[in-house]
């Protein structure tokens, strides 16, 4: 039986690489949204807070691979962005769900994204 799982994926826009706990698949989109928080939170940390989230910015991809929020370093638009990213791939029971790490805190802009992937991926799904 297949069933689908997600992982959450951040990009680094000033080191220019991929973030993700290795062999991070979570059974519920909210669970890989979580731990995208988590890794936004750890960006924000590492870079002083100067990472300015579009929170009004459009999704990217689909929903197999859909990039969910962009920032960039002290605003600069010029600048390779920070990502967060949500991917979905179908398990063939290789592949056990995790617990995802915890942000400490969401904001309110945080939650307005949740909600809104959370409603494209329930279209996708029905």
């Amino acid at each position: 039986m297949l069933v689908t799982l997600y992982q959450a994926k951040a990009g680094d826009g000033s080191k220019k690489k991929g973030l993700r706990r290795t062999k991070s698949f979570f059974s519920t989109p909210e669970d890989a949204l979580l731990e995208a928080f988590a890794l936004k939170e750890k960006m924000d940390k590492r870079y002083e807070n100067e990472i300015e989230w579009d929170y009004q910015g459009v999704f990217t991809g689909t929903t197999q691979k859909m990039k969910i929020l962009k920032g960039y370093l002290k605003g600069n638009r010029e600048s390779t962005p920070f990502y967060l990213e949500i991917q979905s791939v179908e398990n063939n029971d290789k592949i056990k769900p995790v617990s995802p790490f915890q942000p400490k805190s969401v904001t309110k802009d945080d939650k307005k994204i949740l909600t809104k992937v959370m409603k494209k991926l329930t279209v996708k799904n029905t």
